[in-house]
């Protein structure tokens, strides 16, 4: 059986005969962990929607430029139903956790939540990091839409923005087996902080449209009920990929 080509991110154009010089970070990972050498097959992709077959044409300055040629392209268009996760920060690495796996699962963007309850701030830089984590996962799951990663908002505030249907993760919620079949255009999924949604935020959402959503006994992890929930939208609504 072939192997399957690695993937590489490049955010530029990619047209076939067109000559790509890979990032700093890219071109590392390409010589250091895959080892790629001069015409090794790879796949690039921009983060929306392309997809190119490519041959490694040069490596130089000691690993760190790598130069491809573009052999084809072809574009993968967004799933009909895209899947918006908002979500109050977990603690320390399970945040990174969260987004590999929600990327993995088909999110199409990320609103971090700044709750009445939260505990966790949006800190400086923390765009780049988690950028860099959405590319890995992309590259893992060969996912060809990076997430994009919106603004901190309240939850208040987001849901007067928001249009589609709504699943706000709440202990007094129904079971996801009785949610309604039709999405609408759009599903955002709401996930509080571990002490949970203030009453005010909940009642914001719900008279707004939402739905609250409950994942059993118990009180789960941020990152947990967040991926729970993406991966029964992503298995109910998969023919709509």
């Amino acid at each position: 059986m072939k192997k399957a080509a690695p993937w590489f991110y490049h955010d530029g154009v990619l047209e076939p005969g067109q000559s790509v010089t890979l990032a700093d970070d890219e071109a590392r990972h390409a010589v250091g962990s895959r080892r790629l050498e001069k015409g090794d097959a790879l796949t690039v992709f921009d983060g929306r929607g392309t997809i190119a077959d490519a041959i490694v044409t040069d490596i130089g300055n000691r690993g760190r430029k790598v130069v491809l040629e573009v052999s084809g392209t072809q574009t993968v268009h967004l799933p009909v139903l895209p899947i918006h996760l908002a979500s109050a920060l977990p603690k320390g690495d399970r945040l990174a956790v969260m987004l590999d796996m929600a990327t993995q699962l088909g999110m199409n963007s990320f609103t971090p939540l700044d709750c009445e309850h939260s505990v966790v701030k949006v800190s400086e830089n923390a765009e780049r990091r988690w950028q860099r984590i959405l590319v890995e996962a992309c590259k893992q799951s060969r996912r060809p839409h990076l997430p994009v990663i919106q603004p901190a908002l309240s939850p208040v505030a987001l849901v007067q923005q928001l249009k589609g249907a709504v699943w706000i993760a709440h202990p007094d919620g129904i079971s996801p087996a009785s949610l309604p079949q039709a999405a609408g255009d759009s599903l955002t999924i709401l996930i509080g902080p571990e002490g949970g949604f203030a009453d005010e935020e909940v009642k914001a959402a719900c008279d707004h449209g939402a739905h609250k959503v409950s994942l059993g006994a118990g009180m789960l992890r941020i990152e947990t009920a967040a991926v729970a929930l993406l991966a029964y939208a992503r298995l109910r609504f998969a023919a709509d990929e």
